[in-house]
């Protein structure tokens, strides 16, 4: 039933549920207060128990109290739609007298009818009718929440989150997905480019992802992480450079006199510090002319012959044009790539997303094994 307790009251509430998933219950609720006046009530409180949908509404001088039974919705909407008690009865599995009942409390107490009757008809007041389309909107969002909760329950996600940098997003990831997506087709895999993998942890430990790709190190705690390749470090130059001549690999030394795109350390540090790292072993300072965030940029300033980049091997896979790649031939150009999960994660579709994110390991691997070959 929906009740009505008017008592004084100087305190306000706020709200809390337990109905699907944040915030599910106060959206399936507020179509009812918007149809029994309550609109303008400034806090409410509302859970969802056996079978009812309770709502407390408060403001600094007024308290009403409302519970509402499911069933009593549910047979509202069927006599709504039929206009026949007994259709209606049928349709919902009770007898007719206990429809007849549960319709007239329910508006006793909302306070205003819904229906009108005559011996041979019912019809929809206007009341009714705004009160039918907000009754719809709020079995649905309930319909929801239990759906949402059995997936819970189910220890599955609808939707999995995955923050990568460019590597995973362009190149390791495509064919996992479309193996992933063929065994569960209706999961939605929204993805964020993230280039730090300081920020992609922190989103790990936050829940606002699932799952992140990056370079290690990391010793970040509740974290794990494992290793899935190992990249070269491959020198991008133009195909009419001089040095490109030399399959064999280039040196620091053969590099110490050439204009270079770097990137920037606040956006990707690993790279940038390899490059420094590996000329200040040689002691030499790279002539950076210019940083560039995005390597796709890099690529098309190489290809314009504005200067030479070292990237990782993944890009040879792409194979852009009028560019060759050349082993970078240092003590330290090697590269790590792998994906972090919370250390604690049991979700069901995850684990199972990471099984796919591993097995597919070997056969990036050797996908580099062969850029590195047509590139020696």
């Amino acid at each position: 039933m929906i009740a009505r307790d008017r008592r004084k009251s100087k305190r306000a509430v706020g709200f809390s549920t337990d109905v699907g998933q944040s915030g599910t219950a106060v959206d399936c609720v507020n179509p009812i207060l918007r149809c029994t006046g309550l609109v303008t009530w400034k806090n409410y409180l509302i859970s969802a128990i056996n079978g009812y949908v309770r709502v407390r509404v408060e403001n600094w001088c007024e308290k009403k109290d409302i519970t509402v039974e499911l069933r009593q919705l549910q047979a509202f909407v069927a006599v709504a739609e039929e206009l026949h008690f007994r259709a209606a009865a049928d349709r919902v599995g009770m007898a007719q007298a206990a429809l007849s009942t549960k319709i007239k409390r329910l508006e006793e107490e909302l306070g205003f009818p819904l229906l009108f009757r005559t011996t041979r008809h019912v019809s929809l007041t206007q009341a009714g009718t705004v009160f039918l389309k907000e009754v719809h909107a709020t079995l649905a969002c309930l319909e929801n929440g239990v759906r949402q909760a059995e997936l819970a329950a189910d220890s599955r996600f609808e939707r999995l989150r995955i923050g990568g940098i460019d590597a995973a997003l362009i190149w390791y990831l495509p064919p996992v997905i479309e193996a992933f997506k063929a065994r569960l087709p209706n999961l939605s895999l929204p993805m964020t480019e993230v280039s730090g993998s300081d920020e992609q942890i922190t989103n790990l430990q936050s829940h606002r992802i699932d799952l992140a790709f990056f370079r290690p190190p990391t010793n970040a705690p509740g974290i794990k992480f494992e290793t899935l390749v190992e990249e070269h470090v491959l020198v991008a130059l133009p195909k009419s450079h001089y040095l490109a001549e030399k399959k064999e690999g280039l040196t620091v030394e053969d590099l110490a006199d050439e204009p270079l795109i770097n990137f920037p350390r606040n956006a990707r540090p690993y790279l940038h510090d390899l490059v420094i790292k590996s000329f200040s072993e040689k002691n030499l300072r790279p002539k950076i002319a210019m940083e560039v965030t995005e390597k796709l940029t890099m690529m098309r300033l190489i290809e314009l012959e504005m200067g030479l980049g070292l990237v990782p091997e993944w890009i040879g896979v792409l194979r852009p044009k009028n560019i060759v790649f050349r082993p970078f031939l240092a003590a330290n150009a090697r590269l790590k790539f792998g994906v972090a999960w919370r250390e604690n994660e049991r979700n069901q579709t995850v684990m199972e997303f990471l099984e796919i994110v591993k097995d597919h390991a070997d056969l990036a691997q050797k996908e580099l094994k062969r850029t590195w070959k047509r590139h020696t």
